[in-house]
């Protein structure tokens, strides 16, 4: 665990706790749930979305938590924030 990824302009290492708060949907004002703290199993890096356009839309790195309720769930990494 001792590989160092960049994520949201920090250095994040694998098995750092985390704090979880998920963005649902596309509403407006952003809706907001908090999942809890947890930590960092793995990061998923991700490929640029194709969605027709000239210019392909990176969506963010995904990240898998052990959550402190047991549940092990995979979050856009602008959901984790280190604590």
């Amino acid at each position: 665990m001792s590989e160092i990824l960049t994520l949201k302009e920090s250095l994040v290492k694998l098995g750092d706790l985390v704090s979880v708060v998920q963005k649902i949907g596309c509403h407006y004002p952003p809706r907001f749930r908090e999942r809890g703290v947890g930590i960092i199993l793995e990061v998923i890096k991700t490929s640029p979305v194709d969605i027709g356009t000239a210019l392909d839309v990176y969506l963010g790195d995904d990240i898998v938590v052990s959550l402190s309720d047991g549940n092990i769930e995979t979050f856009n990494e602008k959901s984790v924030e280190v604590i």
